[in-house]
Formats: C-alpha cells, structure tokens, sequence
C-alpha cells in the first residue's frame, strides 16, 4: 500500500518538520513504496512559493520533483462528483481542492497522509491525519 501526501504535509517536510519527519520515518516501515502527491497538491504547493525569491523556489520546486505527481483521469471525475454529490447532500461543506485529492487517494487505493481534520469527514478514503 502506497502513501498519498497531502499539501499540507509537504509543506511540513520542505520546512523540515521534526514531528511529521518522526512520524514518517515510523510509517515508512509500514508503507515502503515511494510516497505520491496529486496534481492539485502540486498546484497548491507551487501557489505558495510564488512570493519566493527565485532561488528559493528553485529549491522548493527541486523537492516538489522527487514526488510523483498523480494525474486526474475520467475516473477521478466520476469519484468526484459522487463525492461532492453525497456531501453537499449531508450538508457538508469540504472545498473542491480537498475532494480532489480525496478522488485521487480513492481511486488509487492509496492511504492519504494530512494534517487536514476535513479528511475525517470523507469515509470513502483510507487516511491518517497528523
């Protein structure tokens, strides 16, 4: 089983997070195959830097490369829209980006690794939340 990296945790290991480098150094006895990101944490994370100097986003974007970076597919689509279906229906309100990376980590059978409490509400995916 392969690991997904939200945006919000590969921004805690560009930073050099102590506690989600312990964490991940635990998981990796567990999960042992190369960690993935989706296009929309991509995207996400190189938002971010945009107010970077260039050689720091150079740097960033040079980390952000040793992720395989999962492309959406038709079947990403139809996850998504079932998802956003079934939880504006609940009265749950999670953001697109998030439900995208959701749609990912479902279709690829993948453990989505977060520091984001929305992923708790989303119980068609396998996650852990940091």
């Amino acid at each position: 089983m392969l690991l997904i990296f939200d945006t919000s945790v590969l921004i805690a290991l560009e930073r050099e997070d102590k506690n989600i480098l312990r964490k991940l150094s635990e998981l990796h006895k567990q999960f042992q195959g190369p960690p993935q990101t989706t296009f929309i944490s991509y995207y996400e994370f190189l938002l971010g830097i945009k107010k970077r100097s260039f050689k720091n986003q150079s740097k960033a974007i040079e980390f952000l490369h040793t992720f395989n970076c999962l492309p959406g597919t038709q079947k990403t689509a139809e996850i998504l829209a079932d998802l956003r279906y079934k939880y504006d229906a609940k009265g749950i309100s999670i953001n697109l980006a998030d439900l995208i990376i959701a749609s990912h980590a479902k279709e690829h059978n993948m453990i989505l690794l977060t520091r984001d409490n929305v992923f708790n509400e989303i119980e068609e995916i396998r996650k852990i939340v940091l």
